[in-house]
């Protein structure tokens, strides 16, 4: 079964940039799709917008969601990929920088050409009109960005340096002393001798050896921070108002507004005898006849307040069969 991945961009270079690397990595060109404000680079869903091809129906949460980014400048990468290489296409989208990332079911919004158009709601009862409420959810995604680093280079350098050593060094001193004196037993006459000195010296002996001295660590530190994003949402109020409120006031100023009671306490009163007319098994018969049911009917949502509530309930009933009769 296929999938599409749909991811939100900052940039249309950036999602053209995803594009290729999807290409790259061996998906069909055909099947991926990028679309901005200026429209698709491939958009295979008819007459209909890009939003209801993708996602089948422009009233979508995922389709406002990502129209409205759209609207902010970005752009939308879509590719379509089997089970086996959806989960390949939705790494590619996120390490590239997707600040929103949706998958689904192909065919689930999307319809292309020879698919089959995308069903519409069931329709409602004939005597019902339903008012949608429509409320905007924000989401919040999260990006790797880059906000710089640091780079460590080792090189090897040289200085000069220098040490200072005692060395020790021989010379031969050759003196000639004048003397005068008769030879001696110790000295030995007219006989040849050869006498050798031989002088030492020390000299500097240099010898390298590499130590440790500095060690430089490097590592990242990871914290964790609550930011608090705001923005804007959207929300359809409905406001319900009876088309026949106008008349219920004026015949609550004419007989209730002396009981204490105000028109907003008397309200779902009137509405409880409207309901009681629309009802068709009491089609023909007269308040009196209803009365009893109508009681009961009050007293067992609201014990004991019949006889304060009681005249709003008659009118509306009465008022509520007479617009029906005009209307038959």
């Amino acid at each position: 079964m296929s999938k599409t991945i749909v991811g939100l961009f900052e940039s249309r270079s950036d999602a053209e940039r995803v594009a290729q690397a999807l290409t790259d990595d061996g998906f069909d060109r055909r099947e991926i799709h990028v679309y901005d404000r200026a429209g698709a680079s491939r958009h295979d869903g008819g007459d209909g917008s890009f939003w209801s091809w993708l996602f089948g129906s422009d009233d979508d949460e995922d389709a406002r969601y990502y129209s409205e980014g759209v609207q902010r400048g970005g752009t939308v990468v879509a590719v379509t990929a089997g089970d086996e290489r959806a989960d390949r296409a939705h790494d590619i989208l996120e390490r590239r920088g997707a600040a929103e990332i949706h998958e689904q079911s192909a065919g689930a919004g999307m319809t292309g050409p020879g698919a089959g158009s995308v069903t519409s709601a069931p329709p409602t009862a004939s005597n019902e009109q339903v008012v949608p409420v429509v409320e905007e959810q924000l989401k919040v995604g999260k990006r790797d960005v880059s906000r710089g680093g640091v780079r460590v280079v080792s090189r090897v350098t040289e200085r000069p340096v220098e040490a200072h050593v005692r060395l020790r060094e021989e010379r031969v001193s050759v003196e000639r002393r004048p003397v005068d004196r008769p030879v001696s037993d110790a000295d030995t006459a007219f006989a040849e001798d050869t006498i050798e000195l031989t002088e030492s010296a020390e000299e500097a002996v240099v010898a390298k050896q590499a130590r440790v001295v500095e060690e430089v660590v490097v590592s990242k530190d990871v914290e964790e921070r609550t930011e608090t994003v705001r923005d804007r949402v959207r929300r359809t109020d409905v406001e319900i108002e009876r088309v026949d409120e106008q008349d219920f006031r004026r015949h609550w100023a004419a007989t209730g507004s002396g009981t204490g009671l105000s028109y907003e306490q008397c309200s779902s009163a009137y509405g409880y005898g409207c309901d009681l007319g629309r009802d068709e098994r009491d089609a023909g018969r007269q308040w009196s006849d209803v009365e009893d049911e109508a009681r009961t009917g009050w007293e067992e949502r609201n014990p004991g307040t019949w006889q304060s509530f009681k005249e709003p309930v008659r009118y509306a009933w009465n008022r509520t069969r007479e617009q029906g009769r005009r209307a038959a």
